[in-house]
């Protein structure tokens, strides 16, 4: 009875403490139609970001798209990280475009595509990575 009572206390507290680890503020997913001023979801990070897309196509418009990375703040103008021009990512299915932003405070965080082609042109990607961690 004792090691059954003590199997079920590690197996508590290992859940307890992974419940309490913060989770990876990395995801993926995609876009179709998107145009100026999209957004995308907003992610947890600090210190560093780094937005991907992957197999883009353009309608209405030229092969490039402008990335602005934003800090979202409660009851405030959110505040600009600066952009990236992406146009590699329409060069094939498996070309990628990626910008990155360092030295960012801690908080939550969203990209807009500011300019899809030379304005009002449509985005499709078929995969977006945004990743939060430096060192890979």
């Amino acid at each position: 009875m004792n090691k059954l009572r003590a199997a079920l206390v590690v197996g508590v507290t290992a859940a307890v403490t992974l419940a309490g680890t913060p989770a990876f503020a990395n995801w993926q997913s995609s876009i179709s139609s998107w145009t100026d001023g999209n957004e995308s979801r907003n992610w947890d990070d600090e210190s560093y970001s780094e937005v991907r897309f992957k197999g883009c196509t353009a309608q209405y418009g030229s092969e490039k798209v402008t990335v602005k990375l934003w800090k979202a703040i409660d009851l405030y103008p959110d505040d600009s990280q600066g952009t990236h021009l992406f146009t590699n990512c329409y060069n094939g299915s498996t070309s990628v475009s990626a910008g990155e932003w360092t030295g960012l405070d801690s908080g939550s965080y969203y990209f807009e595509t500011s300019t899809v082609g030379d304005g009002g042109g449509l985005l499709d990607a078929d995969v977006v990575y945004v990743d939060t961690t430096q060192a890979d």
